[in-house]
């Protein structure tokens, strides 16, 4: 009986062969200049985990603090660290702060809004209606970060604590190095609100920096990559950290980071309703860029939650858009020489994109 195998079947082997030493190269370029080193994470926990228990327990200290909740919701890690695709350096931690809502309610132009403020129901008056956090009968966001950054200036001293824009962002002394001045922390107090319909997603209320309030809800993010990191084998999380990567290296990060980050995303998510999971990082990278380049030409992309703002198209020079271009095209090159396992030719490619990444 002849055991030679079909030439179809070795074929194969080559291609997925081919697929193993180019995505081998990724994961080496991932490791050596894009992941969060595993000590920084570590110091990063600790530190986080200091900074949310002393929040929930300033109420103790000053009886004028809002309480943080702890039943109906809770504090939380939102943003790039959170989804774990955040790149070196760990300059940026998300942490949200829901705020208990005893007695307050969503008001526009007057009009009191179909949504509930969550409270752990443990409050007999809110310290949120006074005038040190509301103006006039509603809580002001200015105001709320202004003191916000009072409190936290008090306790972190010798760390650099300022307002900045939706958020209070304390830098920190851990982690620094030649390339990092340390770990930073981006601290979001907001409002937990849940809709009267059950058609839409919950959602929470933030600081827009402009003196209102926006919405938002970075645990939906984390939820629908947590789900995309799984049915991709393992494979989203890294495809994302390396086109913020190529963004960062070639565009000077002139894409934000979470307009590439949603526009991923969203191709991710279609391909798991269709049924058509990604296996190796190559195939991802190409989905991605013709992803990212596609939503670049189409403008703003239109989050899950309703009535949150767009995320805005970035502004790109003829130069920078037409590398988006080319990274979309040299991708999808590169892929056609895998399945043809022309393994040389295919890296050339990908080296046009990354630079020398093996």
């Amino acid at each position: 009986m002849n055991q030679t195998p079909a030439w179809g079947s070795l074929l194969q082997a080559l291609h997925g062969s081919q697929k193993v030493r180019i995505d081998s190269g990724f994961v080496d370029l991932l490791s050596s200049k894009i992941n969060i080193p595993p000590g920084i994470r570590s110091k990063a926990s600790d530190s986080q985990n200091h900074l949310r228990d002393f929040l929930s327990r300033e109420r103790l200290r000053d009886t004028n603090f809002p309480r943080v909740l702890s039943k109906a919701d809770s504090d939380f890690l939102g943003g790039s660290f959170a989804r774990h695709t955040k790149t070196w350096p760990l300059d940026d931690i998300d942490l949200y702060v829901p705020l208990d809502g005893h007695n307050l309610f969503y008001m526009q132009n007057g009009q009191r809004l179909p949504y509930s403020v969550q409270s752990d129901g443990n409050l007999l008056w809110n310290p949120l209606l006074t005038e040190r956090w509301a103006n006039g009968q509603y809580v002001s966001s200015a105001r709320l970060l202004l003191e916000f950054s009072r409190v936290l200036a008090r306790h972190y001293q010798g760390s650099d604590v300022r307002i900045n824009g939706n958020c209070v962002s304390i830098r920190m002394k851990h982690g620094a190095s030649a390339d990092s001045e340390g770990l930073g922390y981006d601290i979001v107090p907001c409002f937990s609100l849940k809709p009267d319909r059950a058609s839409e997603f919950e959602f929470y209320l933030i600081a827009d920096g402009y003196g209102g309030w926006t919405r938002t809800n970075p645990r939906l993010d984390t939820d629908i990559c947590e789900i995309l990191q799984a049915f991709h084998n393992k494979v989203y999380c890294k495809v994302v950290k390396l086109v913020k990567y190529w963004n960062e290296t070639w565009l000077a990060s002139s894409i934000s980071s979470y307009y590439i980050e949603f526009a991923i995303c969203t191709e991710f998510l279609n391909r798991k309703v269709s049924n058509q999971p990604f296996s190796a990082i190559t195939e991802g990278l190409a989905a991605a860029f013709d992803a990212l380049d596609r939503a670049f030409i189409a403008g703003d992309q239109t989050s899950w939650i309703a009535n949150a703002p767009a995320i805005r198209k970035p502004s790109l020079t003829d130069y920078q858009s037409g590398l988006l271009k080319f990274a979309r095209n040299a991708s999808e090159l590169a892929c056609i020489y895998e399945r043809l396992g022309k393994d040389v030719e295919a890296r050339e490619q990908w080296k046009s994109v990354f630079g020398d990444f093996s």
